[in-house]
This record gives C-alpha cells, structure tokens and sequence, in this order.
C-alpha cells in the first residue's frame, strides 16, 4: 500500500524464481548488455551474467556448468526491482487488469517500438520475445516462451 490514510493498494507482478528467473534472463540477454540496460546511467538497469555483475570478481559472460558466473540472486533481485520502480503504479493498473494491456507500461512500448527507443523496436506483438513478458505481467509466466526468446535473439 501507498499513500498515508488514503492507500492506494500496490500490485506487483510475481518475483517467485519460477515466474521471474525466465523473464530477467530473457531481459539481460535481450537488454543487459553494457552499451544498453546493463548501465547505470539508465532508467531501467539489467543486471546479470551478460553485463552488469554485482561482484567485481564476476565477469560479464554466461557460463554452463558447476561454479559457473551465471545471473546471481542479488542480480535478479535488483533487474526486478528496477523494473517494476520504473512506473509501480502503472505496473499495479496493468497487473489488476489481468496483463491485459501491458502497452500501458513504457518498457513495453519501448520494447515494440510504439515509443522511441534508442534500441529501436526489439519484438513484435504476439513473438516469444512478448509472450515472455506479458505472460508474466498477466500472472502465468510461459518460460518456454522465454526461453525461445534467448534462442531467437542475438
């Protein structure tokens, strides 16, 4: 809740691993890297294996494997934080609307081009790339999607 006496009750989209690790690892290494959102200097920061690192002992660069440098808990934690503090209140409309009406979101008209955007239009209504995300805003993350996503982008 927010707002003193007056609270305006504050929705925000699912942090569980299961509902977000897909979608943050979708963003870094959509979005993370560190001529993008994996800079400070942004509005929206990524952190994560592709860019952005927490520990200065982690370089950027997904590992497989035991021991790898993979995206961190405190790496996540801080994607989703910047994510949803971007426009919460925003975020609490789309989310009460059931995700149906994610354009609401900035990041996603950015993201689809309705916006300017330095990176330009990055997905389509209706791709893996879009899916990921309004899946998740609408409260039923398709990892699968997310997954096709990393795989169909550079």
């Amino acid at each position: 809740m927010i707002g003193g006496d007056s609270a305006i009750p504050l929705l925000l989209p699912s942090e569980s691993v299961a509902d977000w690790q897909p979608v943050a690892d979708y963003l870094d290494h959509r979005c993370g890297a560190l001529d993008c959102h994996g800079d400070l200097q942004r509005n929206l920061v990524i952190w994560g294996c592709n860019g952005l690192r927490f520990s200065p002992t982690d370089v950027p660069g997904c590992r497989t494997g035991p021991n790898a440098p993979n995206t961190t808990s405190d790496e996540y934690d801080a994607t989703y934080r910047s994510l949803v503090g971007l426009e919460p209140l925003v975020m609490s409309q789309v989310l009460t609307g059931g995700g149906q009406e994610p354009d609401l979101l900035t990041f996603v008209r950015k993201a689809r081009g309705e916006e300017n955007h330095k990176g330009g239009a990055l997905i389509v209504p209706g791709d893996a790339q879009d899916i990921c995300i309004t899946s998740w805003l609408a409260g039923s993350t398709n990892a699968t999607a997310c997954t096709q996503a990393i795989d169909t982008t550079p």
